[in-house]
């Protein structure tokens, strides 16, 4: 099977058919997958992507006038299922995954993850938001949808300015990652020290950062490639440890050795993480 030609697609009122690769950007910029002309639409409006085994997310970006899933206004990640109807400003898309394709996308997908997965040094760093169903219940749905589709944007932007990738939404949190090499320490660096800045807005949130071997595999042409492994869980359990302990940014001790001296960071002792035995030094930075 051919890649390009299955998996799934957005489809016009007019038939037209815009296959989504990976990442799927909506917009009135020029840069934009999909070019929306029109004045109701932000410049960076919404992005489809792809995560996990054949799962496309609809992630608004903070737009002014919102992006709506079947007549709802979204206001944080949310899964795409087959004839979701998207609409933003004035256009409106229909989603299509139809079962068969999408069972034999995944499978082709599996594959070649399987095929061409490989042991890789990665940074590894989880950001979810503090309190968040608390946080749902006191926005009505229009000032939630600006909150976080805001906060996903900004995230996004710092992240890739430095190099990393966002792997996965969570709803609300994320798994962003950077394949190690000369300059990934100082582009993560970079990075914590933007999204500290981030945290002393609304919405409130933690970062857990962790750093080790991790098989890599899928298709990064694509935007989507799987993270597998140990150490891609101790970073999801850094994070559940860092909100018992009241701590918003949290470091493994393999993550604080490689920044060194370009982020200030002290021992908060070793810990036991759940699900691994025996206790880990860990920092708060």
């Amino acid at each position: 099977m051919d890649l390009d030609e299955a998996g799934a697609w957005l489809e016009s009122p007019g038939r037209e058919r815009v296959q989504i690769h990976g990442n799927c950007s909506l917009g009135r910029s020029l840069k934009s997958s999909v070019v929306l002309d029109s004045p109701k639409v932000s410049r960076r409006h919404a992005v489809i992507n792809l995560q996990n085994v054949g799962e496309f997310w609809l992630i608004d970006l903070g737009s002014s006038n919102g992006t709506l899933l079947n007549k709802r206004r979204v206001h944080q990640p949310v899964r795409l299922c087959h004839l979701d109807q998207i609409t933003i400003g004035d256009a409106t898309f229909t989603f299509r995954q139809p079962e068969e394709l999408s069972n034999e996308f995944r499978t082709t997908l599996a594959e070649r993850t399987i095929r061409e997965t490989e042991d890789l040094p990665c940074w590894l760093l989880v950001a979810d938001i503090e309190n968040f169903t608390p946080l749902s219940r006191s926005l009505v749905n229009d000032k939630l949808a600006t909150l976080i589709g805001g906060w996903v944007s900004t995230c996004k932007e710092i992240i890739e300015e430095h190099q990393g990738m966002i792997n996965k939404y969570l709803g609300d949190g994320f798994l962003a990652y950077w394949r190690e090499d000369e300059k990934a320490a100082e582009d993560v660096a970079a990075v914590l020290a933007a999204l500290k800045q981030v945290q002393t807005q609304k919405p409130r949130f933690r970062i857990a950062l962790h750093f080790g071997l991790v098989a890599v595999g899928g298709m990064e042409s694509m935007g989507e490639e799987s993270l597998i492994g140990k150490e891609v869980n101790v970073v999801f359990r850094m994070e559940k440890l860092a909100g018992s302990l009241g701590i918003e940014c949290l470091t493994s001790a393999a993550a604080n050795d490689k920044l060194g001296i370009l982020l200030p960071s002290h021992s908060i002792g070793s810990h036991e993480l759940k699900g691994f035995e025996g206790k880990s030094e860990f920092f708060s930075c």
